[in-house]
């Protein structure tokens, strides 16, 4: 099992498996991050491709999160 290292500012990337979309980091495809299953009438893949894409986006502005750890948003219920 391989050490936790830093993870924030690696690019996200988006693997077709033949059930599922896979939102994985570019540097560890093999270890996925989060997994959209193909269904009729679910856009798998335009979830995993708008994620990856949301993220990529705001490595390149250098946004970090709008919510600072440790905090809820005011619109937050349980």
């Amino acid at each position: 099992m391989k050490e936790p290292g830093p993870q924030l500012g690696e690019r996200l990337a988006v693997v077709e498996l033949a059930s599922a979309f896979l939102v994985v980091r570019e540097s560890d495809p093999e270890d996925w991050l989060v997994r959209f299953e193909k269904s009729p009438g679910f856009p798998a893949r335009a979830w995993a491709e708008n994620m990856a894409d949301l993220y990529n986006r705001r490595l390149r502005m250098g946004a970090g999160s709008p919510t600072p750890p440790g905090t809820r948003p005011p619109d937050y219920h349980p």
